[in-house]
């Protein structure tokens, strides 16, 4: 038995009735919501599975706080965190409007951020296998992207570009064009390297876990090129604004190297 949240939800029915589903409860092949009596006290009507045709249910706020908990490198306390919700959601996922495919996704970044590799391929496989939604199989097929190691730069940067002609997810976008820009960095090649993490920065600034990872990713391309001011800058942006972040660290240490400097 397993709960969604308490925000306002619906429930619309082949009637085509909309009724309210606060406690949202499934029961094998019931839905049960719970109700307030004529006399005040508390109560729970079910609706058959096969009676309902979708369901409008808010985005789990788990997503957001898991994301950034990622961004963070607190890889732990995001599955435990966003596993609960991905399981609840996983019992409704037969009916149009439930969150799993996005509750699943966090969860596989947060099995890759603990090197569980096998375990979130195994997830990126059944979410793909599960959804239709095209803006879901691209971001699986980006984890898959993301956990392949590449032998081949060019080859790399084909398959990240091809991802990012498929979606227009911010969150998505984001994490190809970082993967780029560190293969960028990788080859050298640090006018490339910092477009792409620019890209990030300019394009999808709001509300994006991933803009440590791509300030960090600017600020070393900067370095790279000899760009001494505007790397300093960034930096200082990212110990700033994201002071939790791993990079923020990173940062604070590539800032103390150029105080020691003569």
């Amino acid at each position: 038995m397993a709960t969604a949240g308490a925000s306002a939800q619906t429930l619309l029915l082949k009637s085509g009735e909309s009724v309210p589903a606060s406690g949202l409860i499934r029961k094998d092949d019931m839905f049960m919501v719970s109700v307030i009596s004529s006399t005040g006290r508390p109560g729970q009507v079910g609706y058959h599975v096969s009676d309902v045709t979708e369901m409008n249910l808010p985005a789990p706020p788990e997503i957001a706080a898991a994301s950034n908990l990622i961004a963070q490198g607190r890889f732990d306390r995001a599955l435990a965190l966003i596993h609960p919700i991905a399981t609840y959601q996983k019992t409704i996922r037969d009916i149009p409007g439930n969150w799993w495919a996005r509750t699943a996704l966090v969860e596989v970044s947060a099995m890759l951020g603990l090197n569980r590799e096998a375990e979130a391929t195994a997830l990126v496989t059944e979410i793909s296998s599960f959804s239709k939604d095209p803006e879901i199989l691209t971001a699986a097929k980006l984890q898959i992207a993301l956990t392949t190691k590449f032998t081949d730069p060019a080859q790399a940067l084909a398959t990240f570009d091809a991802l990012i002609g498929q979606t227009s997810d911010p969150r998505t976008l984001s994490q190809a064009w970082i993967a780029e820009g560190d293969i960028h960095l990788a080859q050298h090649e640090f006018d490339d390297a910092l477009l792409a993490c620019l890209t990030v920065t300019v394009f999808y600034p709001e509300n994006n876990p991933f803009i440590p990872k791509a300030l960090w990713g600017a600020g070393q391309a900067y370095a790279k090129l000899k760009d001494t001011r505007n790397a300093v800058k960034t930096y200082q942006t990212l110990i700033n604004n994201h002071p939790h972040s791993p990079e923020a660290s990173l940062a604070k240490a590539e800032l103390l190297k150029k105080e020691k400097k003569p």
